[in-house]
């Protein structure tokens, strides 16, 4: 069974010797290198090409977050797993933005960075409980904002009426004739829509009035 090669990168001796000792008791990895630098550490991992690089978010040099963005840049394969003192959300995505898989907190118990590990090798992403519950919390609340704030909730009845039309194939002058309007007014209602929907063109209103049930797809 080929072993899986892990990297550590951390400027505290005692924390790399113990995370060392977390994967040497498993025999299906074997640690390839160790650095207490980022700039060692980004120079050895492209010459070492391992499957998994441990990177602490904190170093001289380049910081974690620096080097796991040109590691994950010149070995896309190479997974990287972020170590952190840092229990915000804001860390976090700095992370995850650079390319890491993996958030866990340095106070997590070793078998915590083992189940990181073993998830982004499977694929996966992974953040340690107490952050990944801050990203879920964060995500909801813009999920909830983004719904409340919908700017098709706030048009205008006649504009929906104009959004129908509009779907439905309808030229200005039918669109006019048919809700007693005058044409410019038609095409004020037109602009007016593209504005608040944020649509550059009618495509792109015919497949949000689709999408609100407006009109049925042909």
């Amino acid at each position: 069974m080929k072993k899986i090669k892990v990297y550590i990168a951390d400027d505290h001796p005692v924390l790399r010797d113990g995370i060392k000792a977390v994967f040497q008791g498993h025999d299906n990895y074997v640690v390839v290198g160790e650095a207490d630098t980022g700039t060692q550490a980004l120079k050895e991992i492209i010459s070492i090409k391992p499957d998994v690089v441990i990177m602490d978010i904190t170093m001289p040099g380049l910081s974690g977050i620096e080097a796991a963005k040109r590691v994950t840049e010149e070995l896309p394969k190479t997974k990287v797993v972020i170590l952190s003192m840092h229990a915000d959300v804001y860390h976090a995505i700095e992370a995850f933005r650079a390319g890491a898989t993996a958030y866990v907190l340095k106070d997590s118990a070793p078998k915590e960075l083992l189940n990181a590990v073993n998830k982004v090798i499977a694929g996966e992403k992974f953040a340690s409980p107490a952050v990944a519950e801050q990203l879920l919390n964060d995500f909801v609340d813009i999920v909830k904002k983004d719904h409340g704030s919908d700017p098709f909730d706030a048009l205008t009845a006649r504009e929906r009426e104009v959004l129908r039309a509009i779907a439905d194939g309808a030229t200005s002058r039918e669109m006019a004739e048919k809700l007693f309007i005058s044409v410019a007014t038609v095409k004020s209602h037109r602009n007016n829509l593209m504005k608040k929907l944020r649509c550059n063109d009618m495509a792109g209103l015919i497949k949000l009035a689709i999408r609100k049930g407006l009109v049925k797809p042909e």
